[in-house]
Order: C-alpha cells, then structure tokens, then sequence
C-alpha cells in the first residue's frame, strides 16, 4: 500500500508536532474509508512487539511515540 510509507515520512516530518486526520486527507487527497483504512494498518504494525514506535492519536493530532514498555532504554541514554 503506497501510502503507508509516505505517511510514516510524514509523520517523521511532523516530528512531536503531529498532524491531524484533516491534514493528511488534504496531502493526500483520499477518502476518509481509505485514510482509516491505512492508519489501521499503521496502528496494527506498530503494536508488534519487535518495532519501536506506537502509533497514537493524541490531543486531535496522529503521533509518532515510544513504547513504555522501552522507557528504562531512554532513561539510560538520558543518563548518559
């Protein structure tokens, strides 16, 4: 699906800024059904536990954040 990867450049892009539903529809110029479609799919290959990132849907804007489940790692590069 070609738009997966142009929305995860997308949201690298966006960085902790996000970017909202609206926004990427208008980027992409595709209908609502086939946004979700492909967040879904985004969202779904996050949650695997070998990758690194979650896919969330924070203060009306799509995300990428850690996983908790890796907050120690991140403390540890803090502390260094």
């Amino acid at each position: 699906m070609e738009y997966i990867g142009i929305i995860e450049g997308i949201l690298y892009v966006v960085g902790d800024e996000g970017i909202s539903f609206e926004q990427l529809q208008d980027i992409l110029e595709i209908e609502d059904s086939k946004l979700n479609e492909v967040l879904d799919i985004l969202k779904k290959t996050y949650e695997n536990e070998v990758r690194g990132f979650r896919l969330e849907f924070l203060g009306n804007k799509y995300k990428l954040t850690t996983k908790k489940e890796h907050a120690k790692y991140f403390e540890k590069l803090i502390e260094n």
